[in-house]
C-alpha cells in the first residue's frame, strides 16, 4: 500500500498539472469506450436496440394520443378524462399516480441530471408497470445508470444541428437516431410520430418557469441548479424539491424546438394541438381538453 501511495505521489510530483488533466481525460474515455463496448456486447437489449424499435413504426397509425407535461396546470385539470386514453409521461411523473387510476401506457426520460438524480425510482417503473412502454437515450445503459427490462427500449440520441432546419432538430426514423431536447416533450413527439399517431394533444406543457432566488448553483455553474426549497415549476411541489437537481431552464430554446418540431410534423401531416390549461407555448393551435371528451 505505501509503495503504490508513493508511486502516486511521485506522478503528481513530475506531472504537471497541465499534463496530469488531459491525460486523467483521455484515461476516462478509453475506460468509458471499454465500458461501452461491454455492455453491447453482452445486453442484447443494446444489441438489438435498433429492431426492437423498428417494430413500433406506425404502430398506432391514426390513433390519437395525449402528450403530458409536468406543469402545475396539470393541478387545475380533471384527469380522470383520461384513463381510456393513450398518454405519455416523462420524468417524475410519477408522483401524479396516488392522484390517478390510469398509467401512462408510454415513458420517457432523457435528462443527464434528472435521470442519475432518480434513478432508483425510474428503475422500478419498469417492473411496476409492466404494460409501459419505456424509452431512454442507450447512453443511460452504457452508464449503467437505467437497467435493462423487456420494456425498456435504448435509442441513439444525438447532438442538435441547426444547420439543416427543420429536419436536424427532429427526427422521423427514432431507430436511425433522436435528437437531443430542450425539452423532454420533444422527445415524446419525435417518438409519438414515429409510432404513426395522429392527432397529437399536449397537456400541462406550461412552458413556464420561476428560478427561486434561493437557487444553488452546482460548481458555480449557472445552468447546473441544486433546489433548496419547494418546486413551483411542476404539479407537485417535491418534484424538483429540495436538493432536487436540475437545468437552468431556457423557454425561448424550447419554443424555438417547438417550432421546429411543428414545421415537420405539419409537413407530415400529423396534428398536434396544445390543450395545456393557460400557459405560455402558442407554437400549437389551441383546444381545450376538455371538448376531447363530448
Amino acid at each position: 500500500m505505501k509503495y503504490s501511495i508513493d508511486l502516486i505521489e511521485l506522478y503528481r510530483r513530475i506531472m504537471p498539472n497541465a499534463l496530469r488533466l488531459p491525460a486523467y481525460r483521455a484515461r476516462t474515455r478509453v475506460l468509458r469506450s471499454l465500458n461501452h463496448s461491454i455492455v453491447w456486447l453482452t445486453d442484447p437489449s443494446v444489441m438489438f436496440m435498433r429492431s426492437r424499435l423498428e417494430k413500433f413504426r406506425g404502430a398506432y397509425a391514426g390513433q390519437r394520443c395525449f402528450i403530458m407535461g409536468n406543469g402545475p396546470s396539470l393541478n387545475q385539470m380533471n384527469l380522470e378524462l383520461f384513463k381510456d386514453e393513450i398518454v405519455w409521461g416523462s420524468n417524475r411523473c410519477y408522483l401524479l399516480f396516488d392522484r390517478i387510476s390510469w398509467r401512462p401506457k408510454f415513458y420517457v426520460a432523457v435528462d443527464k441530471r434528472v435521470v442519475p438524480d432518480n434513478a432508483d425510482e425510474i428503475n422500478a417503473l419498469s417492473m411496476q408497470l409492466p404494460d409501459t412502454h419505456f424509452f431512454y437515450p442507450v447512453l443511460f445503459r452504457y452508464d449503467k445508470v437505467l437497467r435493462p427490462a423487456d420494456n425498456a427500449y435504448w435509442y441513439n440520441e444525438v447532438s442538435l444541428d441547426e444547420d439543416n432546419l427543420p429536419y436536424s432538430m427532429f427526427s422521423t426514423n427514432i431507430p436511425e437516431l433522436v435528437y437531443s431536447v430542450r425539452t423532454v416533450t420533444v422527445a415524446m413527439l419525435q417518438i409519438a410520430v414515429y409510432l404513426g399517431f395522429n392527432p397529437i394533444y399536449l397537456i400541462g406543457c406550461d412552458t413556464s418557469y420561476t428560478v427561486p432566488k434561493t437557487i444553488q448553483y452546482e460548481n458555480g455553474n449557472p445552468d447546473l441548479l441544486v433546489s433548496t426549497s419547494a418546486d413551483v415549476n411542476h404539479f407537485d411541489s417535491s418534484y424538483f424539491g429540495k436538493n432536487k437537481k436540475w437545468h437552468e431552464p431556457h423557454v425561448d430554446r424550447m419554443i424555438f424546438h417547438y417550432e421546429q418540431s411543428k414545421k415537420v410534423c405539419d409537413e407530415l401531416g400529423v396534428k398536434v394541438y396544445n390543450a395545456t390549461v393557460g400557459g405560455n407555448l402558442e407554437v400549437f393551435p389551441r383546444v381545450n381538453y376538455e371538448d376531447l371528451f363530448k
